[in-house]
């Protein structure tokens, strides 16, 4: 089964982010008044030798919520499409997605954003 979703916005260049140690990560963060960003989709990039678990959180600014977590196998990427995308809407307090992987230097997170239109 497949899912269509209109997203408003227009489509930004990815962005990525490669943690040099095991601990959560800022990977995309939107100021308070900023201008707001729509996470589509998130791409996973495991580099070593053997699997490692890979983990997603949007914040609200204040709590961290878990939206993807996933063992990624060795020399494998895997591409989640989000069937619900994740607006991050910073018109009050600041927004982010964080990221950590089980090991250093291995795992490269990629996330695609659309950029939101004004009064979005």
């Amino acid at each position: 089964m497949s899912v269509q979703i209109s997203v408003p916005g227009v489509l930004e260049p990815p962005t990525s982010i490669r943690p040099t140690t095991t601990n959560v990560t800022d990977a995309l963060s939107i100021a308070a008044g900023g201008a707001g960003k729509t996470v589509i989709g998130i791409i996973v990039a495991n580099e070593d030798g053997s699997a490692r678990l890979a983990s997603v959180w949007w914040n609200n600014g204040t709590t961290d919520f878990l939206i993807f977590e996933r063992s990624i196998p060795a020399n494998e990427t895997v591409t989640e499409a989000l069937a619900l995308p994740i607006q991050l809407n910073a018109k009050a307090a600041a927004k982010k997605i964080k990221v950590q992987a089980a090991a250093a230097d291995v795992v490269t997170f990629t996330l695609i954003t659309t950029q939101l239109s004004q009064g979005s």
